[in-house]
């Protein structure tokens, strides 16, 4: 699946814009530093493919119903990958024996054989532990992606177990290990890495109460999600998020605070989640995979490449509708498109683009925006749905519940929130 950088960024994958931790951080349950880079090779590259996914949620599935089975010793991968790139190198002495090979290694380069020996024997202790780990998860019957890395952790264990390292032949079983086996082995050390990251995006899929959605096939968009909620709100409000192919577009309103940029948020990470192959938070799901995951939450200018706010706005929405017109099946989210300009120029920039989006069947768009006169505008398109957060005003303060509901609002609260910080008073107070 297309994901740039930005909706990485929009959507907090790996760090949050105040520097905090990200979602990946959320999810990282691995036990090992190879586990952990494979966990980000898969959120920065999320699958389209809906077979590819049907796999993984397998595997998810399984490692759910065995939560404890993966378990790595501490450090042990690490170990064995920083021995397998050592560059270390022992030339072959002929006609030397081994003994007397490792005897003149042991006079005269001591610090470099107790190197080899720790690096072998890591090798060794770790594989044996990983035979049984391979037995351990193969006596289950495991489902194709899990059966087929544990194939190749296998491979790797009987290549390393089919070498025993002695006194004798430490100096050989090292060049072996370091040579003629070493892709063998670093290939068995990536398939439990990739395990360990399974393994983390099934025990954070229990940990935290997700559900796994159910994945379709259709030429048209299909997203069905029941009570989400954004996995960083402390006390969230689920909510349902619901588009198809004959209704492929949602026009949120709401008032400033009312919860809009969070639904965005949590409908996009429905989809990143469901096509990383794990669960998903929300009470129910079922989606049709997207080629690509698009969003403009929080556009900014780009001094340095000579872009105003305005055009950098006009850049995301070409890139977005490039998509489109290209019929790449994608899911965009837009946030208060176009208020880098003016309000006229603003209404009829949105709602030509809106109108645009919404000719496609096979994607679906969801844009927020506070410009209630474009309801008129856009009523008539049977395509659109109009969504909202609404709120009260409560003894003089504004009331949210962050339920969405059908329809449109038009309630604004930005006076009321200038009123609360006190800004009239202060510039009152001013002297010319």
């Amino acid at each position: 699946m297309q994901i740039d950088a930005t909706t990485l960024s929009d959507l907090e994958i790996f760090r949050s814009p105040d520097g905090s931790e990200g979602l990946f951080q959320l999810i990282d349950r691995t036990s090992s530093q190879l586990g952990r880079k494979a966990l980000r090779g898969r959120m920065a590259h999320p699958s389209s493919d809906l077979r590819e996914l049907r796999r993984t949620q397998d595997a998810v599935r399984f490692l759910l119903r065995n939560p404890d089975l993966v378990c790595l010793p501490q450090g042990g991968l690490e170990g064995v990958d920083r021995y397998l790139r050592s560059t270390i190198e022992i030339a072959q002495r002929f006609p030397l024996s081994q003994r007397v090979e490792y005897a003149w290694m042991k006079l005269r380069y001591r610090d470099i054989l107790k190197e080899l020996q720790d690096g072998v024997g890591q090798t060794v202790a770790l594989f044996e532990h990983l035979a049984k780990l391979g037995q351990s998860i193969a006596d289950r019957a495991p489902p194709g992606l899990i059966r087929g890395l544990v194939t190749e952790l296998q491979r790797a264990a009987q290549t390393v177990s089919g070498r025993r390292p002695t006194s004798r032949n430490l100096l050989n079983v090292d060049r072996a290990y370091r040579g003629e086996d070493r892709a063998l082995i670093r290939q068995g050390l990536l398939a439990v890495a990739e395990l360990d990251a399974l393994n983390a995006m099934a025990l954070s899929t229990a940990a935290l109460g997700w559900t796994l959605p159910e994945l379709m096939e259709s030429d048209s968009f299909l997203l069905d999600a029941e009570s989400v909620v954004h996995p960083f709100v402390k006390t969230p409000v689920p909510n349902p998020v619901r588009l198809s192919g004959g209704e492929p577009m949602i026009f949120l309103t709401g008032p400033n605070m009312g919860g809009k940029t969070t639904y965005l948020r949590s409908a996009a990470l429905v989809v990143f989640l469901a096509q990383l192959g794990m669960g998903v938070p929300a009470k129910k799901a079922r989606l049709t995979p997207v080629e690509a995951l698009f969003t403009s939450l929080n556009p900014s200018d780009n001094l340095k490449a000579g872009l105003s706010y305005f055009l950098s706005e006009v850049m995301r929405v070409k890139a977005a509708a490039t998509l489109l017109a290209e019929g790449r099946r994608a899911f965009v989210l837009f946030d208060e498109v176009f208020k880098g300009t003016n309000v006229k120029d603003a209404l009829e920039a949105t709602a030509e683009v809106i109108l645009g989006f919404a000719k496609s069947r096979r994607s679906g768009s969801v844009f927020s925006s506070h410009l209630a006169d474009l309801v008129d505008v856009l009523a008539a398109n049977p395509h659109i749905r109009f969504c909202c957060f609404d709120a009260d005003i409560v003894n003089g303060s504004p009331l949210y519940g962050y339920r969405l509901s059908e329809g449109a609002s038009d309630k604004r609260f930005g006076l009321l929130l200038l009123q609360q910080a006190r800004i009239p008073e202060l510039l009152a107070r001013i002297v010319a």
